[in-house]
């Protein structure tokens, strides 16, 4: 094939011609990625016979796929979108053929890792061997867009390999500083030299504006400088709209301020700048601004948005760390407050505000508050039934709980004993009375008067053994319950004089024990009023009122308790002891003291609050 030809369109069956061009040698110059593909697919096409239309589409960075090249120029080829769009799917060649003998062909343009074109041809009644002479011919050409493909993605990698390389050097140079002035300092320098800038500064935000904290190639700098305040009202720009502000601006329909950027260019000279906020979350840390003689390209203005990224969490880390108490503590409470008037989390904030009204009303709300304590029923007077004399139990019908009348038996002693005693007294004593008598017959005052002693002696021993018969029966004192004493089990054991063989209470007069816990003891006065329910009555309340408070406590169960005396009112009592479910002595429940009104979070926490005040007291000292 001659190096040069006349470039030869073919539109509805007609050949026109245009100017010759040397394809050969604009594929061998071309120093663009169009340019190779405009002279790439003429010269395949042109290499093919029968060849009507052919299309080449390259993937965009977006994922689609848009024409690089079409032969015949300026021919709608839309025709050719479903097969190219089947090889694209496929990732393998696919012919089709009409009615007419128009063979199409496309063929995928496959890397290995990514499909990132196609090359779609029309060919004008095209038999076998003209079809595998077109595939061979195409698979041959393939390879110079696959190279083109291949350099195309090297000089990515080694952009975002230099890109990556100089945002770690930058932000180690901006952590290995000790302070953010020197951290600021080295940043600026090194993007001078980067971007190739006459001046790079940096402005932090103060008080919702911007103040110039740094200046490249510069230790020290005038605040109140004319071209200073310019910078800063520059900044200024940026951060209000808290977006970059580029001159000469790269896109005609921005809508961005560049009042006072522009004029800062014209003060200081500089035909492009560049003024870019460093964001940190929600909050614009600063503002860079950079000034050189060429206009910032888009890879420049990505690079520094990326570095901006980067580099703003490290400087508010810097500025967080150096600022004083009052500062943090003021940042942190607008922080707080912008967390809390926010529309993020509605869920957690409406969670929030229940909890804290709902703590508002535990803590305004009063109640209540009632002294909690175990209780226990005892008889207002307890009287003992004891042994009158020694000797051996005979019988014993009462036992505990039983209830019983005044003089009612509740055991009786052996009597046999007794009654043997009762006659050997009663013979001593007639036969002494006898022996006075003959003593006083015989006038003889010496035997009258050792007779007369002898019959006292067994008078009063006679007295005795009868007073002893006469208490040989126990019986109830009052009407009452028996509280204590069971001698069912005992009959015929011996018993000692004064032993108690039962105790009684009345039915009519009650007292109750309460145990109040040492940390509630304080809150417990003589006089004050309750209520009792018993673990026997759980459905009775009974109004009590306290009678004594003991000063001395008792240990139990680790913990310290004090005897609080109460008494319940005379026609409770009556009521009690009449109704269906009589009370009784010894029977336990909860008493509750009433000790005056308190909030409700009070209530339920004051014994916490009261060990932490405890706590902190003692660890404290």
């Amino acid at each position: 094939m001659p190096m040069q030809s006349r470039n030869e369109e073919t539109v509805s069956g007609q050949t026109r011609e245009t100017a010759p061009v040397d394809y050969w040698l604009a594929l061998a110059r071309a120093r663009t990625a169009e340019q190779l593909c405009q002279a790439w697919l003429p010269l395949l096409c042109r290499m093919l016979q029968r060849v009507h239309s052919g299309l080449l589409l390259l993937r965009e960075q977006d994922g689609s796929y848009a024409p690089a090249a079409v032969w015949p120029g300026d021919t709608d080829l839309s025709y050719l979108g479903d097969i190219a769009q089947d090889a694209l799917i496929k990732r393998e060649g696919v012919v089709r053929r009409d009615a007419g003998g128009q063979t199409r062909f496309a063929y995928p343009l496959d890397s290995g890792d990514v499909v990132f074109g196609a090359v779609v041809l029309d060919l004008t009644a095209a038999d076998e061997a003209a079809l595998t002479h077109a595939m061979r011919l195409l698979h041959w050409g393939a390879g110079w867009l696959i190279d083109l493909h291949n350099r195309q993605s090297l000089g990515e990698q080694d952009t975002r390999l230099e890109r990556s390389t100089f945002l770690f050097d930058l932000a180690l140079a901006a952590l290995s500083e000790s302070d953010f002035h020197k951290s600021a300092l080295a940043v600026v320098n090194r993007l001078a030299q980067r971007f190739d800038c006459h001046q790079v500064q940096l402005g932090l935000e103060k008080g919702k504006t911007v103040r110039v904290a740094a200046v490249s190639h510069s230790a020290n700098f005038d605040e109140k400088a004319n071209l200073v305040n310019l910078a800063a009202l520059a900044m200024n720009e940026a951060f209000d709209q808290r977006a970059k502000v580029v001159l000469p601006e790269p896109d005609e329909g921005a809508t961005l301020i560049t009042a006072a950027l522009r004029h800062y260019g014209n003060e200081a000279g500089c035909a492009a700048l560049c003024a870019l906020p460093l964001e940190a979350g929600n909050r614009v840390v600063g503002v860079w601004l950079l000034e050189r003689d060429a206009p910032f390209t888009p890879d420049d203005l990505d690079a520094l948005e990326t570095l901006a990224l980067t580099l703003a969490p490290i400087f508010e880390l810097k500025l967080t760390a150096e600022e004083n108490l009052f500062r943090h503590g003021r940042r942190s409470w607008e922080r707080l407050l912008r967390r809390i008037t926010d529309t993020s989390r509605p869920g957690v904030k409406l969670l929030a505000l229940a909890s804290f009204l709902l703590l508002a009303f535990l803590a305004l709300y009063p109640a209540d508050y009632r002294v909690g304590s175990q209780a226990a029923v005892e008889g207002a007077i307890q009287r003992v039934a004891v042994a009158p004399f020694q000797g051996y139990i005979r019988e014993a019908p009462a036992r505990a709980g039983d209830v019983v009348k005044q003089g009612q038996l509740l055991a009786v002693l052996e009597d046999k004993d007794l009654k043997l005693e009762r006659v050997r007294w009663e013979a001593e004593l007639e036969v002494s009375v006898r022996k006075e008598r003959e003593a006083m017959a015989n006038n003889d005052r010496v035997a009258l008067r050792l007779a007369s002693a002898q019959a006292n002696q067994a008078r009063a021993q006679l007295d005795l053994a009868l007073e002893k018969l006469g208490r040989v029966q126990v019986v109830a004192p009052f009407d009452g319950v028996v509280v204590r004493g069971d001698l069912s089990q005992e009959l015929g054991s011996p018993v000692e004089q004064g032993k108690v063989l039962f105790e009684l209470a009345p039915l009519d007069a009650w007292r109750v024990i309460l145990k109040v816990d040492e940390r509630d003891i304080a809150h417990v006065r003589v006089g004050q009023a309750g209520e009792l329910v018993l673990t026997s009555l759980p459905g009775q309340a009974f109004p009590l009122k306290v009678k004594r408070v003991t000063p001395v406590s008792v240990a139990e169960e680790g913990r310290n308790y004090f005897r609080v005396e109460a008494e319940l009112a005379k026609d409770v009592a009556k009521l009690a002891a009449n109704s269906a479910a009589k009370m009784r002595p010894g029977m336990e429940g909860v008493g509750k003291v009433e000790a005056g009104q308190r909030s409700l979070l009070w209530i339920w926490t004051h014994r916490f609050t009261d060990w932490l005040r405890l706590k902190s007291w003692e660890w404290l000292l």
